[in-house]
């Protein structure tokens, strides 16, 4: 069975972990919207939503209007001022596009793939206050503290919380193309950190849950590190060869991947193309300019070179394929119509 990428990635930073001081390479990878369905349902409208004071719905559609993937917009929004003039020539009212039915019909009247409906379940946040003992020395001596000072402060607290049910009909068949309830959360200490007023906290829990909303619908790139192994394995390998392979190092640090390719793929041939670590490297220089299926021959040239596990090439080998399959699946819906 397959490990998903997620999981992957969540191997990979224990291995960095382990990695100590190993030099790290960004990665950048394309992965595909979690909402599949809406490749095909470009062209949304987003209603306004039930008991909805802090501007859910605005926030969703100001995510989904700006959302580029590649410098090109993934979807098209409906515009209100649109979408209003065909609720008010139907005599309807936002909340009862909660319905599935009347949000088809008015969906396909306004020409769109996909209507967005929702509404605000709990909005709730509270302050409150509580004192503090604290000290702190007056008078240092060689001993230590030899005199304090005793006092006492108030801390502010502030608490919130955002409850919101979102759904997105199918206009063509009047079904739910996806439902979810996402629930966010604000504690605030003015002791402890900078605190959010009562409602800044809760304009920042509707606009976090927006963003996740958005996050779902959309392919996005992701970002991880992945460690270098610093040192070739072989015995035989020169100075000047080893200096190469540091210098490849220096410029994969300073961003020069171009130049670093250079310099290991020549590597390689002067080793004979018999270092793992080498390989690795020029594999993982490959990975980092997107070149992903060639990163893949040479991880896996360099996982044939190893003798005995090597976490790094067995991260590399597995992560590599789920990747590439991710891409794939994301660029479908990118050109889906």
């Amino acid at each position: 069975m397959k490990l998903s990428l997620k999981l992957l990635l969540t191997a990979s930073a224990v291995a960095l972990l382990m990695s100590g001081c190993a030099q790290k390479v960004r990665i950048k990878a394309l992965n595909p919207a979690e909402v599949g369905e809406m490749a095909t349902k470009k062209k949304v409208a987003i209603s306004g939503f039930r008991n909805d004071k802090h501007g859910l719905s605005g926030k969703i559609e100001s995510e989904i209007s700006k959302h580029e993937l590649d410098k090109k917009r993934y979807f098209t929004v409906v515009s209100r001022k649109d979408l209003d003039k065909i609720m008010a020539e139907q005599k309807l009212q936002s909340s009862e596009l909660m319905n599935e039915a009347t949000a088809t019909k008015v969906g396909k009247l306004i020409g769109a793939q996909a209507v967005i409906n929702g509404e605000i379940a709990s909005a709730t946040a509270s302050s409150g206050r509580y004192t503090e003992n604290r000290e702190k020395c007056l008078k240092y001596t060689k001993q230590g503290c030899a005199q304090y000072r005793y006092y006492t402060v108030t801390c502010k607290t502030v608490q919130a919380e955002v409850s919101a049910n979102l759904n997105i009909v199918n206009v063509e068949t009047g079904s739910i193309i996806y439902g979810d309830t996402i629930n966010k959360e604000y504690n605030g200490d003015s002791c402890k950190n900078n605190i959010l007023s009562e409602g800044q906290a809760l304009n920042r829990l509707t606009s976090a849950i927006a963003n996740e909303f958005v996050y779902k619908l959309t392919p996005h790139y992701v970002y991880f590190n992945v460690a270098l192994l610093d040192k070739i394995e072989l015995k035989e390998v020169t100075k000047e060869q080893e200096k190469t392979f540091e210098n490849s190092l220096a410029y994969i640090k300073a961003g020069r991947m171009d130049k670093a390719e250079t310099m290991l793929q020549g590597l390689l041939d002067q080793v004979d193309g018999k270092s793992y670590v080498v390989a690795y490297a020029y594999g993982v220089v490959n990975e980092a300019q997107g070149k992903f299926d060639e990163a893949k021959k040479i991880y896996a040239m360099a996982d044939g070179l190893t003798v005995e596990p090597v976490d790094e090439i067995n991260l590399a080998v597995t992560r590599i394929d789920n990747m590439i399959a991710k891409r794939e699946e994301a660029k479908k819906q990118m050109n889906a119509k």
